[in-house]
Parts: C-alpha cells; structure tokens; sequence
C-alpha cells in the first residue's frame, strides 16, 4: 500500500508543474506597446461594417473612426487599457467601459447588454 501511495505521489508533482506553468503563461499581461496599432471594430460575421480604430501605445490614446464605434458600442471610447483577459475601450468621460474578452492572439469579442456579437480584431 506504501509503495502505491509514494507512485501516486510522485506521478502527481509532474502534473502540478504543467498546471502552474500553463496557468501562469495564461495570465500573462500583454503591454500597451504588444497591443498599439490598428483595429476594427465590426458586429460578428458583418466585417463591412468594421470602425477603424488605433490604438496608441502610451498612455491608452485612441483614435480612428470614433463616431463608427460609439454607434456599435453605445458609448463613445476615448481611451483604452489591457487586463490580464480583457481589452477594454474606456468612455471618453472615464465613466464606463467595456471589456473585450481576449479569444486568441489579436482577436477580441464581446457580448453587448442588448446581445449584439461584437469583434475587435488587430490589422497589423
């Protein structure tokens, strides 16, 4: 019994090492500079629709076609800012936000209070 308990423990520490080295690696924060460049902002599957944006890489600037993103959005961004899953376009009064979560390497969605799919892809 010994002897199964110490291979039951000793195949367990390999497998706690993968799990801390994959979650970790998961949360690690991409930088205003990694993430600067241009975007669109379109509905899901509707890329003709897609907003312009840019975003600058200090101090969360924002800029592109505003007025095309506050109509999809329902707020007019004036910033932006990363967390560890989420893009987030932030109202340019610093009242709301919101928050894109991070679908692979440069492809953003969220979900908006009325249900519309929304995309925020990097286009360079």
């Amino acid at each position: 019994m010994q002897r199964f308990e110490r291979m039951i423990a000793l195949g367990a520490v390999p497998l706690m090492v993968i799990t801390e080295v994959c979650m970790a690696s998961s949360l690690l924060l991409p930088n205003a500079a990694q993430l600067a460049g241009r975007w669109q902002l379109y509905p899901e599957y509707q890329p003709a629709q897609a907003c312009e944006l840019r975003l600058g890489a200090s101090g969360g600037e924002l800029s592109g076609d505003l007025a095309c993103a506050e109509r999809l959005l329902g707020l007019r961004p004036g910033s932006w800012l990363v967390t560890p899953d989420t893009l987030a376009l932030v109202g340019a009064d610093g009242s709301q936000a919101v928050h894109f979560s991070r679908q692979g390497a440069g492809h953003y969605a969220l979900i908006t209070a009325n249900g519309t799919h929304l995309v925020l892809d990097r286009q360079d």
